[in-house]
């Protein structure tokens, strides 16, 4: 369920005087209070643009999906909208195949409204990841302090990009809504840059997974310096545009938070806003190896070592659950057999959940997870497909 701001914490705030404008960091935290779906509008934002060539989605409809696959009480149309509604799910997409299943909406969303992805954004920084990666500018292996210049903390500078694309970097995080908590600072920044700088450390890099986002905030804001070295007006949005957006033929154009307007950092780690059929193929898109429209968007080796498995004995190889998180992508519990299925996970319950095996591509998106896991609920229905 959604955090909220203590009502003290609030209340401090505007006895300090700070008003509910979204220009300062307490003002930010006095008018959003706690991130909800709806809050990419009141925070200052840059286009991702879609390109005139959109790839088509053949439409092969199924009507007894639900039947095959949900329990009884879901397992109608009426039955699956009431549990849909019941739950907070916005949005409801099935590809087969690469081919359109099912396609529902709810609470007044449509084809072309915006979702917000929340942590889907970081699943999209990765694939940027690996194309900037394959151009050679950038690699799983160079240090932060390669590419973020003036870092006066040298544990910080010296932690590999690979070890944030994992999130095995150690950095300290804590989670709630009060304001000095690393989690609502890093959220309502409006200086995302120059916080990431005072980044502080709680365990040894490579020795702990730490689900935070500091880890990539910082991954973006290397890949946005090893950009500007080439352009100094290179920004994240430009590149996801030109080089992952259009090229995937996404149907509309998206759009990505920043923490200022003007020359202000994307927020990589929650703040991309798209359509849900766009997500839906950018989720086909790792299901076929990242080829869309004939060309290869996202290098296949990055793809593939995305949806690997990391070594037994890495932190980020959960070895209880057996599932695990690899460049930004989270792997399901693996079941002897099975190709690996994996998912981009985002707050309130969004995913794009991929079965290679059965060839399925599964959008959840919603205002709120309805208490329900949705990757167990996703992985049930490929289950039975």
């Amino acid at each position: 369920m959604r955090k909220v701001i203590q009502v003290g914490t609030a209340a401090l705030l505007v006895a300090a005087g700070v008003t509910g404008c979204s220009d300062t960091y307490l003002g930010r935290v006095l008018s959003l209070r706690s991130p909800d779906v709806e809050d990419y509008v009141r925070l200052p934002s840059r286009p991702v643009e879609n390109g005139p060539r959109i790839v088509p989605l053949e439409t092969a409809r199924d009507a007894n999906w639900m039947a095959r696959t949900l329990a009884k009480e879901a397992a109608t149309p009426a039955g699956f909208d009431a549990f849909a509604a019941r739950t907070g799910t916005t949005a409801f997409i099935i590809l087969a195949n690469g081919k359109l299943v099912d396609e529902r909406y709810y609470g007044g969303a449509r084809r072309d409204g915006l979702f917000k992805s929340f942590s889907i954004s970081k699943s999209i920084l990765s694939a940027m990841f690996g194309i900037a990666a394959a151009d050679g500018i950038i690699s799983r292996e160079d240090r932060l302090g390669d590419h973020v210049a003036g870092i006066t903390n040298a544990a910080l500078a010296d932690v590999k990009l690979g070890q944030l694309l994992d999130n095995v970097s150690g950095f300290a995080y804590a989670r709630g809504g009060m304001p000095w908590r690393q989690q609502p600072r890093m959220y309502y920044s409006t200086d995302i840059r120059r916080y990431l700088r005072q980044t502080q450390f709680a365990h040894k890099p490579g020795t702990r997974f730490e689900g935070e986002d500091l880890s990539p905030l910082l991954v973006g804001y290397a890949l946005e310096s090893a950009l500007r070295k080439r352009d100094p007006q290179a920004t994240l949005a430009g590149f996801a545009a030109r080089r992952l957006w259009q090229p995937l033929g996404a149907e509309y154009p998206a759009l990505w938070n920043i923490d200022h307007p003007g020359n202000g950092m994307e927020k990589v780690e929650s703040g991309f806003v798209a359509r849900a059929i766009d997500l839906a193929r950018f989720g086909q898109l790792y299901l076929d190896g990242g080829l869309a429209n004939g060309r290869q968007v996202v290098p296949a080796d990055w793809v593939a070592l995305s949806r690997s498995v990391p070594a037994d004995g890495v932190p980020n190889h959960f070895i209880d659950a057996d599932g695990h998180y690899h460049n930004l992508w989270w792997g399901a519990p693996r079941i002897s057999g099975q190709t690996q299925r994996f998912y981009a996970n985002g707050h309130f319950g969004q995913r794009i959940f991929v079965d290679p095996d059965k060839k399925l591509v599964i959008v959840r998106l919603g205002s709120d997870s309805g208490e329900v896991d949705w990757t167990a609920l996703l992985g049930k229905i490929a289950d039975k497909w």
